[in-house]
């Protein structure tokens, strides 16, 4: 018969065993993340920061997109009117890239200092000029934010990725520049941004949700989805209908000092559930917070 001392013995290696496996794994998952941060880190360092006399479309276009300039021509009344031009070849569709420039969004850092942020949307038009629009056709936009040096040049601070990812329907991306201004403000402990809503309206429905924009000194720029804003099938529905339903959905900065600020959302009204089986008085909040890591709210 076993003794004590070996029962012991064998309980302590049972619990110690999955300790040891625990502690390992969130060793190993410590350093994903480490190296995860260290590669973007390495990667936003390697970015060039040129210096520019002004802002002008086209010191904008000849600094980022030089080689690929060509003749663009939109038939739209309205972009017509913006700075534009083309960028590269026809794609597989015999599409053409036009780039248009938004007007320039000034804004001040958490140091108080002055920066200019650059929007410039690419969208796609046939040989006719005309914009591809559909209701799930989007466009994209590399945005680059500049600060003024004591030379009076304009030095590059940061910029979208590669391949940036926004919001956007009828072909246009949901970016709008005089939104992006009026709610410029801290989200971080040494992060400005922005946040805004973009929706959509189909099938006499329509949704929104709220989108933050951040604008790092030392890191992308980037926009992340936050949450729900509201919405309501009037377009379906009365208003005394028991199928009718219509809320929004406030949101509010939380500044508790950390690297991204929580964010609440206060729902009001009544919306569907999940799975729109019910209709639910919708009175009540929540808490989302960026995971740095997986670089989205949550």
């Amino acid at each position: 018969m076993r003794s004590f001392k070996g029962y012991k013995t064998t309980f302590v290696l049972a619990l110690l065993v999955p300790l040891a496996i625990s502690v390992e794994a969130f060793a190993a998952d410590s350093q994903k993340d480490v190296a995860a941060s260290s590669v973007q880190s390495v990667s936003f360092n390697s970015i060039n920061k040129p210096q520019i006399p002004d802002l002008s479309f086209k010191q904008i276009m000849r600094a980022f997109y030089g080689s690929q300039l060509t003749r663009g021509y939109i038939d739209d009344e309205e972009l017509s009117k913006m700075p534009h031009i083309g960028l590269g070849q026809k794609d597989e569709e015999g599409l053409d890239t036009v780039a248009l420039m938004h007007p320039v969004v000034s804004y001040v850092n958490m140091d108080r200092e002055p920066r200019f942020l650059i929007i410039i949307e690419k969208i796609q038009v046939n040989k006719d000029g005309l914009v591809i629009s559909c209701h799930a056709c989007t466009a994209t936009a590399d945005l680059y934010s500049f600060k003024k040096m004591p030379n009076g040049k304009f030095q590059l601070v940061s910029r979208t990725p590669k391949e940036p990812s926004f919001s956007g329907s009828w072909g246009r991306v949901g970016l709008d520049g005089k939104e992006i201004s009026a709610n410029i403000r801290p989200l971080g402990k040494n992060l400005v941004g922005s946040v805004f809503t973009n929706g959509y309206t189909g099938t006499g429905e329509t949704s929104l949700w709220w989108e933050a924009l951040h604008l790092p000194e030392d890191n992308f720029i980037n926009s992340y989805g936050i949450g729900d804003a509201g919405g309501d099938n009037s377009g379906n529905h009365e208003e005394d209908s028991p199928l009718h339903f219509s809320y929004e959905v406030k949101l509010s900065v939380l500044n508790n000092g950390a690297p991204y600020y929580p964010i609440r959302l206060t729902y009001t009204g009544d919306k569907p559930t999940e799975n729109y089986d019910r209709i639910v008085d919708a009175n009540f909040s929540e808490v989302v917070n960026f995971d740095p890591i997986e670089k989205k709210y949550k």
